[in-house]
């Protein structure tokens, strides 16, 4: 009987009115990035395939990842995509997920000594890092004094390039990308620690009927298994700067 029932739950889930759903994201390369007049990468080829398979509408807009999670608290349909599970974000959203891992890593924008632990960068010179970003909350509570908060990484990848600090943080997937767009070499970065390493999700607001959620997050664990998710893993995530 149980068996039955749990057949009956999972055609229920999937047999569900398919839905309009607005998706939101941020600009992070090679997750999520506008390229010409379309938005692209690893996390939007994600959301695509797994609304094919739910037979789910979607709707894909780019802004600030602040303000995604803001509208995400309240409007239904609606979710973020590439987020980090947080604690504190947990029992906001309904999750799907894990799409992959990110590693946060501390870089140095020049040749001095190698960086062993938080204590050695601490008293070898200024760490830029974008306020917004949860790097900056993780290294304040390290309690690192050399902290020094920017608006956004284009702004902390200008700084590295002039040479006005010593030392960045950044994703190790996206690193190469935000160093060429402000003219900066990724061969003048050197990867020095990991910092942090946590698993990223599609984030659903509260209000999103949660069959919907069940069924993108069953189509998930399709993709896991018969390998398309790793397929698309490889197209945009295989080509990483060397540490």
């Amino acid at each position: 009987m149980k068996r039955i029932a749990g057949c009956l739950l999972s055609f229920l889930t999937f047999t569900a009115v398919a839905a309009d759903l607005n998706l939101l994201t941020d600009n992070h390369p090679p997750l999520h990035f506008q390229q010409g007049n379309q938005l692209v990468g690893f996390g939007v080829d994600v959301v695509q395939a797994l609304a094919e398979r739910t037979g789910d509408q979607v709707h894909l807009q780019q802004v600030p990842l602040l303000r995604a999670l803001r509208v995400a608290t309240t409007e239904p349909a609606t979710g973020v995509f590439t987020v980090l599970r947080t604690a504190e974000r947990n029992g906001l959203y309904q999750w799907v997920g894990p799409l992959m891992d990110v590693e946060t890593a501390l870089y140095s924008a020049n040749t001095q000594q190698p960086v062993r632990s938080l204590q050695d960068a601490s008293t070898q010179g200024r760490i830029a890092v974008p306020r917004k970003w949860l790097a900056y909350d993780y290294l304040r509570k390290q309690g690192l004094n050399n902290l020094y908060g920017v608006e956004t990484p284009e702004q902390m990848m200008r700084l590295a390039r002039l040479g006005r600090i010593e030392f960045v943080v950044a994703d190790t997937l996206s690193i190469a990308t935000l160093a060429r767009e402000e003219g900066l070499a990724p061969s003048q970065l050197h990867y020095q620690m990991p910092l942090m390493k946590q698993g990223t999700y599609i984030a659903f607001s509260p209000q999103t009927d949660a069959r919907q959620v069940a069924r993108w997050q069953q189509a998930l664990d399709e993709m896991n298994r018969d390998g398309r998710l790793e397929q698309l893993k490889q197209r945009w995530l295989s080509d990483n700067t060397p540490r």
